[in-house]
């Protein structure tokens, strides 16, 4: 592979299939050309690599900026539910410069100690503190200087107002930048699957320094939370209970507009998976998200218990339909026949993206098992999954005990059954088979 930095810049999505400690030169390479915008995008699209091989990358200024809010930042092609309250990185990239240049070079100097030293050592720290604080005031001043139609064309206002949104909030987040960096600490490593009590008692203690001095910023504070959380929508049934300093009133309204928020992107991750629908479906991809989706609903329902909302019940009913459908349409529908055609059409040695793709929807058959009663398809699914074992049952027998084609068409058909209703009934039947029992 050439080592020349602008010519890496022509393969784009190739990199991701390179071999890590390859990537990790890569990554190395392409930053000593700079903040390009063909090194941005190059980086745009190896970014899920990015965010799985987390390669050593050069200190920035503008990497320092981007810190307290890098966690609402969405990851393309992501399997993870998308941050509550996105920032768009374009956005990121065409603010920094009019922060840097808002800033000043000298100062940046001055607080050049914030890139290097020991990781966590007390002088980085404060440096970075005084970095943030100047950033914050900088981008405070140019959102309010595009309230006058400043800047309105380099942010790309004219074309996308929603923006300037963007930026009051990443202007807030700076000025609590400080105690993010502290949550960070407490809700690590993320991805986190359950909140203990230590994560609960961190985030309150927290959550209570930004109320107290920022009241303005603490809604985005604990989105900041949820984001590092692989379900966001676990945090909020224990946000009731959390004690912030708020008047009752406000811990009422805060939990009414988070809740909203999390409903929100339920909805959002449910129409993206029904317009998904059309075209080569991945049963498996489809009952995972089902199984997500189904788990988010209930922690979000278990939630509103103490505000009941006829509005959010109803938003919810709505998703609940829609992941019914999900399930019906690429789960169960066409279950049966796609996984016996694989099976007596197999020819041995051959076929294999076939078969997997039907060992596939076995499995995602046996996945919604969990969730059936919760969505009113107990029934469907009992009666597509009996189905399929009898069939494949049939399948099985005549290849192993009557002598009928191939006898790995008879084990696959065994395989089969295992994958949809678990090994001590695919056990149970080849018995009966070796026996010549006919059930």
């Amino acid at each position: 592979m050439t080592t020349d930095p602008k010519a890496l810049l022509s393969l784009g999505s190739k990199l991701l299939d390179i071999d890590e400690a390859r990537f990790r030169q890569v990554v190395d390479l392409l930053q000593q050309i700079g903040d390009h915008p063909e090194v941005q995008h190059t980086f745009s699209l190896i970014r899920p690599r990015l965010a799985e091989v987390r390669p050593k990358r050069r200190p920035t200024f503008k990497r320092l900026f981007c810190e307290p809010f890098e966690d609402l930042f969405q990851l393309p092609g992501g399997d993870r539910p998308a941050p509550m309250n996105k920032l768009d990185r374009s956005v990121v990239n065409a603010l920094w410069p009019l922060v840097e240049n808002q800033i000043g070079k000298e100062r940046l100097r001055g607080v050049d100690a914030a890139l290097g030293g020991a990781p966590g050592g007390a002088q980085q720290a404060e440096k970075a503190r005084a970095f943030w604080s100047m950033a914050a005031a900088a981008v405070a001043d140019i959102r309010e200087q595009t309230e006058t139609g400043r800047f309105a064309d380099d942010l790309g206002l004219r074309l996308n107002p929603d923006r300037a949104r963007t930026i009051e909030d990443i202007a807030r987040i700076l000025t609590i930048a400080q105690p993010v960096a502290e949550l960070k600490a407490v809700l690590s490593p993320k991805p986190i699957q359950k909140l203990h009590k230590d994560h609960l008692d961190g985030i309150q203690a927290i959550g209570r320094q930004v109320a107290r001095s920022r009241p303005e910023a603490l809604k985005l504070f604990i989105l900041l939370a949820a984001a590092r959380l692989s379900d966001p929508s676990i945090l909020l049934g224990s946000l009731w209970d959390m004690d912030l300093g708020q008047k009752s009133s406000d811990r009422a309204a805060l939990f009414l507009d988070l809740s909203g928020t999390v409903v929100a992107q339920i909805e959002e991750r449910s129409r993206g998976a029904a317009s998904a629908s059309g075209g080569t479906v991945d049963r498996m991809a489809a009952a995972t998200l089902a199984v997500d989706l189904v788990a988010s609903l209930e922690a979000t329902r278990n939630a509103m218990e103490h505000s009941r909302n006829k509005d959010f019940d109803q938003r919810l009913k709505t998703i609940r339909n829609s992941v019914h459908d999900l399930v019906r349409s690429q789960v169960l529908d066409g279950a049966e026949s796609e996984i016996l055609t694989a099976v007596e059409t197999l020819v041995p040695g051959t076929d294999t993206a076939r078969m997997a793709q039907a060992e596939n929807q076995a499995r995602a058959l046996r996945k919604c098992s969990t969730i059936a009663d919760t969505l009113g398809l107990r029934g469907e699914l009992k009666s597509v999954t009996q189905q399929a074992t009898a069939s494949l049952t049939g399948t099985a027998r005549q290849s192993l005990a009557d002598g009928v084609g191939d006898a790995r068409t008879g084990y696959t058909a065994i395989r089969m059954i295992e994958l949809i209703a678990g090994p001590a009934e695919a056990n149970q039947i080849m018995d009966d088979i070796l026996r010549g029992d006919r059930r």
